[in-house]
């Protein structure tokens, strides 16, 4: 297997999602307050890969 193309794809996010991404924030800076070590035993990652083949360009 071998790779053919890759494309940024910008995510965009409805104002209910954003609000989602602000209160989950805000629980995790009230958490780290509380317990300093808290980030100690997390693991975290925002990537989404998609991948795309227009067999007419090869691309």
């Amino acid at each position: 297997m071998k790779k053919i193309c890759a494309k940024m794809v910008p995510k965009i996010l409805t104002p209910q999602q954003k609000e989602n991404r602000k209160e989950v924030c805000r629980d995790l800076l009230e958490r780290i307050e509380n317990d300093p070590d808290f980030f100690k035993n997390a693991i975290t990652g925002d990537e989404t890969w998609v991948f795309e083949y227009n067999p007419e360009t090869k691309r």
